[in-house]
């Protein structure tokens, strides 16, 4: 059984915030990529749509994400989301499908 996690995640941010958070979410991923069980983390824009993102991230499983979930960088930035983001964070957890 695969115990890893996938999730992808919209990110919308403010008009007026889109520089910041486009600078936030490149910090948030650098810190991210430095974790042992993380296997993935992606950030890609909308093209032509500042504001919009979405992240493509994979873990090894629960417990990688849960460490995840605690880093400091990642409770600062969820910290700021009614100062930078347009809307609230939803991920959906997905279960790749193994084509062979």
């Amino acid at each position: 059984m695969n115990s890893e996690i996938t999730i992808i995640v919209p990110i919308y941010f403010k008009p007026e915030t889109a520089a910041i958070g486009r600078e936030r979410l490149l910090a948030l991923a650098a810190a991210t990529h430095k974790e042992a069980g993380n296997i993935m983390y992606r950030i890609h824009e909308v093209p032509g749509k500042a504001e919009q993102y979405m992240i493509y991230e994979k873990w090894q499983d629960q417990v990688a994400l849960d460490f995840h979930m605690a880093q400091d960088y990642l409770q600062n930035f969820l910290a700021d989301d009614e100062k930078l983001l347009a809307g609230e964070i939803k991920g959906t957890i997905c279960s790749e499908i193994a084509v062979d």
